[in-house]
């Protein structure tokens, strides 16, 4: 789920929010085997979904397919849809579902991020914008089943077909492991919540534990107080103090998991979504908690007793909950293999999430159906693509050859005490990455900043290189600013291809007032594993400051057979014989790639703005290109020959 934005009632959000589920199938599960081939199975019937959007207009779904695949896109339903399909297909068809999208006016498609690899594998993939902006996995689940039907009428049925999502999408996964065995083979969930009561119980836990902490009183709360303005006038100012925001914090990882890796990160990163989605579900009377028992953990530094008898209980309609919450939940009742992956700090959808689950499918007695992986991160949804991958490998060869995948306990009382963990690159603040090469070269500088003249907060803060003309980017992590004061580790050469070096200088930049700025001063590279001090200043007035304008390009760097090239792989951009920008594939975090920047002619003479670009990938020319427009920014993923 991504950020709720306001609405006018709590019945329009439960009249955009829920649908009639459908019936789904009620073919029995079992788990797979070795022995068990993909046998001949007849279609089921058409599932019956929306006729028209719900509220909202649709996308365009044209889409530019791969290079040897086909693209199939148009208008089913109330949803439109993309459908792509390799020139030699394994049979096999892979259906993905997208996150929340705000309660936008315009409802899109949205492509897996793992789709090379999927077109170059051989798997066809098909996905739907649903019929609606708003919180449904159920709908989505139904909708995905709906486009099942379309590709197996068109194309004939798969061999196997196996269903993913992420976030909301997640969610919907669960719902479709339960709900449609007769079209889908095996699930992969990507950070979804338990199911839609879990989902709001979060929030509804999030919004009391700032009002107890607040000292909010349930007369008060009764009183028919504005919640916006309760939590704007109230209890946000009073969380401002330090010791009561270090105090709700407590409380809140202890009621989502407990201490484990990364927790206070996520919290930071996800805060302000979880208050506009609380804010939003009180209002609607949407988040009960009337009858919840809270059992707070080791980090808070007030009793469980004494919360519960303090904690305001929030008012619910009945009638819209309902509606809001039917054909939206999981039962346990799993029909297929369900793979899930979860990580440690996720703010948005915590990893509780995954205990209630798993406690679920316990319950049902569909135990062996369930295996689910945790990676050690901060973000939600902060999986690499090659872990999501991994996670499909793993799911295929679960459900085509028997081999039942390793997974994490998350039911282990101490989550800082997992028995295993799954990422494939090394997280920032672990032992691995500590270790990667170039980390001991690493340089931290720290000191005062302002604004226009005056001290400043930010959530974020990152460094570029400046090195012979060249710009790179070269944050280890995005750093937070508070009252001025930072401290940020940047990359060196070793570890990042274009970073710190003798001679280099580092400028930084930040996000206010809706730009993108950059520090009008520069500090010199203070020596390889150093440790400086760096006053900076920035301008809204100035906002390029110190850095020269460049072309900022993202993405990842695959091979022709849809692999991704390893952490530390090159990346040049050139203009003829010039070269313009160098990066490398990050060796750290959960983002599989590279950020490049190009420079322009006042950089490097023969940069040339509208230039074409070339690129070479470890020497070796890529077969992309582009063109470089200085202040621009692009998702452009590489390929090397």
């Amino acid at each position: 789920m991504c950020m709720v934005r306001r609405l006018a009632c709590a019945a329009t959000i439960v009249t955009l929010m829920t649908a009639p589920a459908c019936t789904g199938d009620n073919e029995k599960a079992t788990a797979p085997s070795a022995t068990a081939g993909a046998r001949v199975r007849p279609l089921p019937p058409p599932v019956q979904v929306r006729p028209e959007p719900e509220g909202v207009t649709l996308g365009d779904p044209a889409f530019v397919p791969l290079p040897g695949a086909r693209a199939d896109f148009g208008r089913l339903g109330g949803a439109v849809y993309r459908i792509e399909l390799p020139e030699h297909w394994n049979r096999r068809l892979v259906l993905f579902m997208h996150g929340y999208e705000e309660l936008g006016p315009e409802a899109h498609v949205t492509a897996p991020d793992i789709r090379r690899y999927l077109i170059a594998n051989g798997y066809a993939w098909g996905a739907s914008s649903f019929s609606s902006t708003s919180l449904i996995p159920g709908r989505a689940a139904d909708e995905t089943a709906a486009l099942w039907d379309h590709f197996a009428r068109k194309y004939g049925r798969p061999t196997r077909t196996y269903v993913t999502g992420l976030s909301m999408g997640g969610m919907a996964t669960h719902i479709a492991a339960e709900r449609y065995a007769s079209r889908f083979d095996g699930a992969l969930a990507l950070c979804g919540s338990a199911g839609q009561t879990p989902a709001v119980m979060a929030n509804a836990d999030f919004f009391v534990a700032g009002a107890f902490v607040a000292g909010v009183t349930q007369p008060e709360l009764d009183a028919g107080t504005d919640i916006a303005g309760l939590v704007r006038d109230r209890i946000l100012p009073a969380l401002r103090d330090p010791t009561a925001h270090e105090r709700f914090e407590r409380i809140v990882l202890d009621l989502t998991g407990g201490p484990r890796s990364s927790d206070r990160e996520g919290f930071s990163l996800e805060e302000d979504t979880n208050w506009r989605r609380g804010e939003l579900l009180v209002a609607a009377h949407l988040a009960p908690n009337r009858d919840t028992h809270y059992e707070l953990g080791p980090l808070s530094t007030v009793s469980s007793d004494e919360f519960n008898r303090a904690v305001v209980r929030l008012q619910t309609n009945d009638p819209l909950l309902r509606s809001f919450v039917e054909g939206n939940e999981t039962t346990g009742h799993l029909r297929m293999p369900l793979l899930t992956l979860h990580t440690t700090g996720d703010g948005q959808v915590p990893i509780e999430q995954a205990r209630i689950l798993q406690r679920r499918v316990d319950a049902a007695g569909a135990r062996d159906l369930l295996v689910q992986r945790v990676m050690r991160d901060a973000s939600h949804c902060g999986f690499t693509s090659t872990e999501a991958e991994a996670g499909l490998e793993a799911l295929v060869a679960w459900v085509e050859h028997g081999v039942k995948p390793k997974g994490t306990n998350v039911l282990v009382k101490d989550l800082r005490r997992l028995d295993r963990t799954f990422e494939l690159s090394p997280r920032p603040g672990t032992p691995e990455a500590s270790s990667v090469k170039g980390a001991g070269d690493r340089v931290v500088v720290r000191g005062q900043l302002t604004l226009d003249g005056a001290p400043f907060d930010a959530k974020w803060l990152g460094a570029v290189v400046r090195r012979a003309g060249l710009v790179t980017p070269c944050q280890y992590t995005l750093s937070p600013v508070t009252n001025g004061r930072y401290e940020i580790t940047v990359l060196a050469d070793g570890e990042g291809s274009g970073c710190g070096a003798p001679g280099a200088e580092v400028v930084l930049w930040t996000f206010a007032r809706k730009k993108q700025l950059y520090s009008r001063e520069a500090v010199r590279w203070p020596g390889n594993g150093a440790t400086t001090s760096f006053d900076a200043t920035f301008s809204t007035s100035s906002p390029q400051g110190a850095a020269p304008p460049t072309s900022d390009f993202a993405g990842e760097v695959f091979a022709r057979n849809g692999r991704q090239l390893p952490p530390g792989t090159r990346i040049e951009a050139y203009v003829g014989g010039t070269r313009c920008g160098v990066a490398s594939v990050r060796r750290t975090g959960n983002f599989s790639g590279y950020t490049l920047s190009v420079v322009g002619p006042d950089s490097i003479a023969r940069c040339g703005r509208g230039a074409t670009l070339t690129f070479r990938i470890d020497g070796r020319r890529a077969t992309d290109t582009a063109v470089n427009e200085p202040s621009g920014h692009e998702s452009f993923d590489l390929t090397r020959p």
